[in-house]
């Protein structure tokens, strides 16, 4: 078995295992009951795309021919950036309010930290490394933006209507409880900030891209 295989091997175990624990039993930050379960967090719209394509990536081992995932590798490459400033920042803030991670263990902490960081490290080994991305950028942004906006349309149009909490003062049913606290103009300026910070995500992504072109060879 040559480096890549066991690498996607691995990647897929473990993306694999933490999604039907994380998404499918939901029991990561989850009331039972709640409309939207698992998916009303951006983590694990995340984590379900990072299983996606790391399922694309072993498929390909036995089909080299197989390419569709590459136009939507740049677009996990972004929304994991996302995912992990925002986690990591928020969490320092105290914007996810007090008592997350009361009766915890151990795996409980490491599944934390594989879902916010760990799962994006994998994903950008697999993208930088063993694929040909960022070969039409219009396509690329098209497919990233269509989710970034796709999940900001799912919290106000489904999620939040559905749910009577986490409440804030402001309103209910958003997953976050921070988002709550916002108003309407609120979320707006959120939104594009989260939008801004997107943009610098995509930029990164391409830029990280290009260095390893020119320095790096691939892993075989």
């Amino acid at each position: 078995m040559n480096k890549r295989l066991i690498f996607r091997v691995v990647a897929f175990v473990l993306t694999g295992y933490f999604a039907f624990r994380t998404i499918v039993m939901g029991a990561y930050f989850l009331d039972e009951g709640r409309w939207g379960g698992s998916l009303m967090f951006l983590s694990n719209w995340n984590l379900l795309i990072n299983f996606i394509m790391a399922s694309c990536a072993l498929y390909k081992e036995y089909e080299p021919k197989f390419n569709p995932h590459n136009l939507l590798l740049p677009a996990s490459m972004g929304i994991n950036i996302i995912v992990v400033i925002l986690y990591w920042v928020l969490r320092a803030m105290g914007a996810f309010g007090d008592g997350t991670e009361d009766g915890w263990d151990i795996f409980d902490h490491l599944r934390n930290l594989y879902v916010h960081l760990g799962t994006t490290i994998i994903l950008f080994i697999e993208a930088i490394f063993f694929n040909k991305i960022f070969g039409n950028l219009r396509q690329e942004y098209g497919g990233y933006m269509v989710i970034f906006i796709s999940y900001i349309i799912w919290m106000e149009a489904f999620v939040a209507p559905n749910n009577d909490e986490p409440c804030g003062s402001v309103s209910c049913g958003f997953p976050y409880l921070f988002i709550n606290d916002l108003s309407v103009t609120g979320r707006t300026i959120f939104y594009f900030g989260v939008w801004m910070l997107g943009n610098f995500a995509w930029a990164f992504s391409y830029y990280l891209y290009q260095y390893k072109e020119r320095n790096w060879n691939s892993i075989e």
